[in-house]
C-alpha cells in the first residue's frame, strides 16, 4: 500500500506544536518575526498518523536585477538605488511583506547597500525555476 502525505495550511491548534518542532529542530533558521508577517503562510505536511513537517512560507519582495545605464554617474546610480529602494520599502508594506532581498556580487554596489538599511546574510541561498522542473519531453504533450 503507498504511503501518502498531503498538504494542508497550518490550523490554530497546531500553533503550540509548530512553535515547539521549530525551536528543537537542529539548524532551524527561523525568524520569529516571519511568522507575523501578514502574507506569510504556514503549511503542514502531514500523513495519517498527523503532521510531519510545518513550514512558513513568507512572500518578500526579491529585487531580481539591475539595468544601469552606462552613461549614469556613480552617484547619480547611487540616489536611484535609494529611491528604488525605499519604493519597494512602500511596496512591502502594502503587500503584507515583511522583507526585502537582492543577490549581487558587484562590489560598488555592495558597499552601496551596506551604507543603507542592507543587511549582508551569513545564509547560503538556494533556487528552483519552475520551468526546469518539466523536460522537454513533457512539456510537448
Amino acid at each position: 500500500m503507498a504511503h501518502h502525505i498531503f498538504v494542508r495550511p497550518a490550523r490554530e491548534e497546531d500553533r503550540e506544536q509548530f512553535i515547539q518542532w521549530s525551536l528543537k529542530t537542529e539548524n532551524n533558521l527561523l525568524d520569529p518575526d516571519v511568522i507575523k508577517y501578514p502574507s506569510t503562510l504556514v503549511w503542514c505536511a502531514f500523513d495519517e498518523n498527523g503532521p510531519i513537517v510545518y513550514v512558513p512560507v513568507q512572500q518578500p519582495l526579491f529585487m531580481e536585477s539591475l539595468a544601469i545605464n552606462p552613461e549614469a554617474s556613480p552617484a547619480l546610480v547611487a540616489m536611484a538605488l535609494k529611491e528604488l529602494t525605499q519604493n519597494l520599502v512602500t511596496q512591502a508594506y502594502l503587500r503584507g511583506s515583511g522583507e526585502l532581498y537582492f543577490l549581487c556580487r558587484d562590489e560598488a554596489t555592495i558597499k552601496f547597500a551596506k551604507k543603507q538599511a542592507w543587511k549582508e546574510q551569513p545564509w547560503r541561498v538556494f533556487k528552483i525555476k519552475v520551468k526546469d522542473l518539466e523536460s522537454p519531453q513533457n512539456e510537448q504533450s
